[in-house]
C-alpha cells in the first residue's frame, strides 16, 4: 500500500484517464499482492502445523517404540524362565521314574526273598 500511495502521489499531479487506468492497475495488483502473501501466510501457518503434529507423532511413535522393546525384553525373561522350569520338571520327572522303578525293584526282592523264606521254613517243617 506504501508503494501503491507513493506511486499514486507522484501520479495524482498527472491529469486525465490514463491516471485512472494506472490507478486501478496499481490497486489491483496491490491486491494480488497482499492475496499471494495472505496465502503465503497461511501456507506457512499450515506448514508448522503439520510439522508440530508431525513431531507429536514422532514422539509417540518413540514412546510406544521404547514400550514394546520393554515388553519384548520382559517377554524374553520370561520365556527363560519358563524354559527353566520346564527343565526342571523333566529333571524331577525323571528322578521320580527312577525312585519308583528303585521302589518296585525292592518289593520285588522283598518278595523272592519272602518266598524263599517260606520255601525253607516249609521245607525245613516237612523234614522235621
Amino acid at each position: 500500500r506504501h508503494l501503491a500511495r507513493a506511486v499514486l502521489g507522484d501520479m495524482s499531479s498527472a491529469p486525465g484517464p490514463d491516471q485512472d487506468t494506472r490507478q486501478s492497475a496499481l490497486l489491483s495488483s496491490e491486491r494480488k499482492l497482499q492475496d499471494a502473501k495472505n496465502r503465503i501466510q497461511g501456507a506457512t501457518r499450515s506448514a508448522l502445523e503439520t510439522e508440530e503434529t508431525g513431531f507429536q507423532v514422532l514422539s509417540e511413535l518413540a514412546r510406544q517404540r521404547e514400550g514394546i522393546e520393554r515388553i519384548g525384553s520382559q517377554l524374553h525373561t520370561a520365556d527363560d524362565n519358563i524354559s527353566g522350569a520346564r527343565r526342571l520338571l523333566v529333571q524331577m520327572s525323571r528322578r521320580a521314574m527312577v525312585k519308583k522303578a528303585a521302589l518296585w525293584f525292592m518289593v520285588l526282592l522283598l518278595l523272592v526273598t519272602l518266598g524263599v523264606v517260606i520255601y525253607f521254613l516249609v521245607k525245613q517243617h516237612q523234614n522235621n
